[in-house]
């Protein structure tokens, strides 16, 4: 590469950087405190899945445990790891962008990379597994391109490597895969190639399932992995998806028009073979973030890089060879998108910010109960939260009273359902918390009305051997305070809370009595 490229690769990373910088310190959302207090835990000797239920392969959790190991355990060290992370898929996306159309595409690609990543619309706020994921699946992408045109089975197999590191991440990287093989198995030397692909998957996965046999959590890994997902994605009808895609999507279009603009210009174009190629990528990709029908604002991610590559070649035939025009048509779709989440760039409080991302989710105020039981207890205390905030076990460093960290799967309309509700009770009077945090959000339990809910009236049963210390009020405008002691009991006298009554606050804790 030219000084010239080396200059613009620079930018592009540069650019993600400062993007990330005004959001680093945004508070744990619900998903990165599962992941971060699994790796917490696994690197104090748990083994996932056996000691803490989740539904997400392992990957995210090595990462966490990296980020921790290496920059801290700090919100602010987990999204400056993440970034980081990232900066290899917009070094990536600058790569294909330039292999397929050209230098102008790729320093666009990399910049529209470098945007949507960090963008709240994509909840690129937060490290989520497919802000790890999507690095590897884009290089197993180029991967391919470069097994293909070499008839090189090292190339393949470093893609089959890559492919299976992205499932590692999450499952639905599986259409990624199969579009890899794809372009792999439609080569000269094909068996050959195939082959090595598929010893590049097996080279990643075999030890990861040999890993989880020897510390004799097979059984719990199929089932938190495979099996609970298999029903998970037969939540949804398919009639629903166009209605949830459409919702999804419409909420994007504040800050992310320019950059769909540009991609559907790709699409309308006199399609060459590398526009072909982007546009398989992006189908592809996009089946993975269909898959389910739930579509997330964060699952679009998976479609981010081939999104940027095709935006880019878009800039690129709008400008010509000229590099200043491509540069300028670029950075001004960036700008409009900052400038349309202006208060999420600019200088401000990180929990204001998180509130208006998550509105009622209680993830700001997550830090402050944290500190409260950490004060209050021994490292050997457990803990309950009734609820799905794992980033208050993980914040407190306290060891969860029960492999539930979160609450989904004993509210979903599954024959097995009561007996998971059966298992975490046994769990909870077992291990004998020193507190329980009681969660009052809906979005914490997402309980289906088919599902039994005796375990409400359980709670109940079991919060009477404790006292309440502290609760989480709503107070004006939104703003929660923390009410403790004999001023959070007088509130709770007035008017108590429960999940089928009157909520005036987010987050209630109370200690074991004696």
């Amino acid at each position: 590469m030219t000084s010239r490229t080396w200059a613009g690769l620079a930018a592009v990373l540069f650019l993600g950087l400062i993007l990330r910088w005004p959001v680093a310190s945004i508070p744990l959302e619900r998903d990165e405190g599962e992941y971060a207090y699994i790796a917490q835990r696994w690197l104090m000797g748990e083994v996932p899945y056996k000691a803490s239920f989740d539904q997400k392969p392992p990957g995210a959790f090595v990462a966490y445990a990296l980020i921790q190991r290496l920059a801290g355990e700090s919100p602010a060290a987990i999204h400056w790891g993440a970034q980081v992370y990232t900066l290899m898929t917009i070094c990536l996306a600058f790569l294909l962008g330039r292999k397929l159309f050209g230098g102008p595409a790729g320093f666009a690609a990399g910049a529209f990379c470098a945007f949507l990543t960090a963008d709240h619309s994509l909840l690129g706020n937060a490290a989520n597994a497919e802000i790890f994921m999507i690095a590897p699946l884009t290089a197993a992408f180029l991967a391919a391109l470069l097994a293909r045109e070499r008839g090189s089975w090292r190339w393949a197999l470093a893609c089959g490597a890559l492919s299976g590191l992205g499932l590692l991440f999450k499952q639905v990287a599986l259409t990624n895969a199969l579009f890899h093989l794809g372009l792999i198995a439609w080569s000269r030397r094909k068996g050959l190639l195939v082959a090595a692909f598929f010893g590049g998957v097996a080279a990643v996965l075999v030890p990861v399932a040999a890993y989880f046999l020897a510390a004799g959590a097979w059984k719990e890994f199929y089932e938190c992995v495979i099996g609970y997902n298999l029903r998970y994605s037969g939540d949804i009808p398919l009639s629903s998806y166009p209605g949830n895609f459409w919702k999804t999507f419409t909420s994007t279009l504040g800050s992310l028009w320019p950059f769909h603009l540009l991609a559907l210009a790709a699409l309308v174009r006199p399609a060459g073979p590398a526009v072909r190629l982007a546009l398989a990528w992006l189908a592809f990709s996009f089946l993975g973030a269909c898959f389910g029908g739930f579509f997330r604002p964060h699952y679009f991610l998976q479609v981010v890089p081939a999104a940027a590559v095709l935006a880019g070649s878009a800039v690129q035939s709008f400008a010509g060879r000229r590099r200043w025009a491509s540069a300028a048509l670029a950075g001004a779709a960036v700008l409009c998108g900052v400038l349309a989440g202006s208060w999420y760039y600019a200088p401000g409080s990180p929990e204001e910010k998180c509130r208006r991302i998550y509105q009622a989710n209680p993830f700001p105020e997550s830090a402050a109960v944290a500190r409260l039981i950490a004060q209050n207890s021994a490292e050997r205390d457990r803990v309950l939260v009734f609820g799905s905030e794992a980033q208050i076990l993980y914040l407190a460093r306290r060891r969860s009273a029960t492999r539930y960290i979160y609450l989904y799967p004993l509210f979903r309309p599954y024959p097995d359902t009561a007996r998971r509700q059966r298992e975490a009770l046994q769990q909870i009077r077992e291990s004998n918390p020193k507190h329980i945090v009681t969660v009052f959000a809906h979005t914490s339990f997402l309980a289906s009305v088919r599902a039994p809910l005796g375990i409400f009236s359980e709670m109940r049963a079991i919060l009477e051997d404790y006292r309440l210390v502290a609760v989480m009020e709503t107070g004006r405008q939104g703003r929660p305070v923390l009410r403790t002691g004999e001023e959070a009991r007088r509130l709770w006298r007035r008017s108590p809370m429960w999940y089928d009554r009157l909520i005036w606050g987010s987050l209630a804790v109370w200690e074991r009595k004696g």
